[in-house]
């Protein structure tokens, strides 16, 4: 009996299909790649959208998060992407708790830090009498928006 090729490619992406949401069971990152739904403004990862929310902040436009579950937003203005995915990643996964609340910390830390970095370099574009000043002051809040980042990171 000849088989012909799209009967047996149908056959492949059927075993793959397979194959994969078996080892999905197991491993949250790859379910959650396999429930992306990618649009302009959003990310959608089985029951959670992650919404792109653009927002003047510091002098500048910078985009925040919202995570919404269903048509509830059950965290908002997260500063990093990263933290956004972290936080629905625990809920795919069933390990929320205290990791979330941890991660909204940290978040907020890194909001106040980056706004601190901008003001400080917007203050010492202008110049004037304390520019070094501001500069230093831009250099350590820089320092701390990174260190708070890798701290979020490793959360992750």
């Amino acid at each position: 009996m000849k088989r012909n090729l799209k009967d047996i490619l149908a056959e492949q992406v059927e075993e793959t299909t397979v194959a994969l949401t078996t080892a999905a069971e197991s491993d949250g990152e790859l379910k959650m790649a396999m429930q992306q739904t990618v649009t302009e403004n959003s990310l959608t990862v089985g029951n959670y959208r992650i919404d792109i929310i653009t927002e003047e902040f510091a002098g500048r436009t910078k985009n925040f998060y919202n995570i919404v579950e269903g048509k509830k937003i059950i965290h908002s203005d997260l500063a990093l992407f990263e933290t956004a995915m972290g936080i629905v990643k625990r809920y795919i996964t069933n390990v929320s708790g205290s990791k979330v609340t941890e991660l909204e910390k940290l978040d907020i830390e890194y909001s106040n830090a980056l706004y601190e970095t901008w003001a400080h370099q917007s203050r010492a574009k202008r110049g004037g009498v304390n520019e070094s000043v501001a500069l230093a002051k831009a250099s350590r809040a820089k320092q701390k928006v990174q260190e708070v980042k890798k701290r979020i990171l490793s959360c992750l």
